[in-house]
């Protein structure tokens, strides 16, 4: 098999099917590429910058109910807040456009000035209840995950929830997930760049102005160059608790993780989407666009700048990617790894790397499912086609024990290096 080099690659996907190219995009170009008929017929398309309605951020103050309601947080989302007589909050919920996967995201906070109890009502437009409502207070910062049957959904469309909350002069938040914003990854990066070793550095601004970061370990002088992103998708907190555990094992004292730093460089770009997290959007990016289907058109610019970024990191025949993972959240964990009968460099990677994590957890139900060939729109299939990586798209479960995703992910992680590390000395 032929294995292009990134420049001649990129240069061959920096086509756009429509033609013309787009006037703030650096992605398109007017020649056709060779692997045009390899990709789906919408790959040049589906991806198209969509326009999307931003939520009204407001606080509003229901005297019947003696409760005040707010979204105006990062990542909070209700679009519309009224009363159902004077025991019930009803707040409405809509994606910022559609079509839209279902990921049907809500975030608010409530006060009143005494201890009380109220209802709160779900109904959502254009989606259905997905998230399990996660509870804390100001002064009790640890998230709680309400019972199953506390919270009555229905009816069979599920585009109503309905569930009882404590309010008070302690604020009251509750959200779809725990709440992972900008603020949040600011601080946890923070705290990884104090260790020796780590840095950070931009990449790429979002359509909002954010920035897009990437952190960086290892050996500076590495040939060999691992890259891990997470939080494509707004409300896929628990692919993030995964990629936090994998990368804190990765960069810790461990003489498994110290090794693997002299060997390789490692690149990660923890919040890929900051517009739609600190937006509270369901899906999509401030493009309106699912970014996890733009690895093919590149565009919007938070794929571009991870492309172009490692582009430039690889561009030398010597430099080369060796693993690739990129954090989601579903119904369920899962696994999406790459097709097996894809030749990447190094070989042999993606099946030892199953067998690592049922070697060590017997009891844990580990589901593998390889893609159908390389040629897809997501980020696993743009590190194979582009760099010949072995990889993944890492799939955690909505309600999977938080415990058990660290104790998944710091498992994958000791596997990653130890597998990689016998592959560097030959092996």
């Amino acid at each position: 098999m032929t294995i292009l080099r990134p420049t001649l690659l990129a240069a061959a996907l920096l086509v756009s099917a429509c033609g013309a190219p787009d006037a703030d995009s650096s992605a398109s170009a007017t020649m056709e590429s060779p692997l045009d008929s390899l990709f789906p017929d919408d790959a040049y398309t589906i991806s198209a910058t969509r326009p999307i309605t931003d939520v009204e951020r407001k606080i509003v103050a229901f005297n019947v109910l003696g409760v005040t309601v707010s979204n105006d947080f990062e990542g909070g989302r209700f679009n519309a807040a009224t009363t159902d007589g004077d025991s019930v909050l009803v707040l409405t919920i809509r994606p910022e456009n559609s079509p839209i996967n279902n990921s049907a995201w809500y975030a608010f906070k409530a006060w009143a000035p005494a201890p009380d109890s109220i209802t709160v009502r779900l109904t959502y437009e254009g989606g259905r209840h997905r998230f399990l409502p996660k509870v804390r207070t100001s002064s009790e910062p640890d998230w709680t995950t309400l019972d199953t049957a506390a919270v009555l959904v229905g009816p069979e469309a599920r585009d109503v929830a309905r569930f009882r909350i404590a309010v008070g002069p302690d604020t009251t938040w509750v959200a779809g997930q725990e709440m992972l914003t900008s603020s949040w990854f600011a601080d946890w990066v923070d705290g990884l760049t104090a260790r020796e070793g780590v840095t950070q550095r931009t990449i790429g601004t979002t359509p909002r102005g954010r920035d897009l970061n990437m952190f960086e370990a290892g050996e500076p002088d590495a040939d060999r160059h691992v890259l891990f992103i997470s939080r494509q998708h707004p409300p896929e907190v628990t692919g993030t608790f995964a990629f936090v555990a994998f990368m804190e094992e990765m960069l810790g004292d461990s003489p498994l993780a110290q090794e693997f730093r002299s060997e390789f460089r490692i690149h990660a770009v923890p919040l890929m989407n900051p517009d739609g997290v600190d937006l509270g959007h369901w899906r999509h990016s401030t493009g309106g666009i699912d970014l996890n289907r733009d690895w093919v058109a590149f565009h919007q610019p938070e794929t571009r700048a991870v492309r172009d970024d490692m582009a430039r990191v690889l561009a030398d025949e010597s430099q080369e990617l060796w693993f690739f993972a990129d954090f989601h959240s579903t119904n369920r964990d899962v696994f999406y790894t790459l097709d097996r009968a894809l030749e990447t460099r190094p070989a042999g990677v993606l099946d030892p790397w199953i067998e690592h994590i049922r070697t060590a957890m017997p009891d844990y139900e580990l589901e593998d499912a390889p893609s159908d060939g390389g040629y897809g729109v997501v980020s696993r299939d743009w590190a194979w086609r582009e760099h010949r990586a072995p990889g993944m798209v890492y799939e955690v479960g909505d309600d999977t024990p938080r415990g058990l995703i660290r104790e998944v992910a710091e498992t994958a992680a000791r596997g990653t290096m130890q597998i990689l590390l016998e592959r560097a000395r030959g092996g």
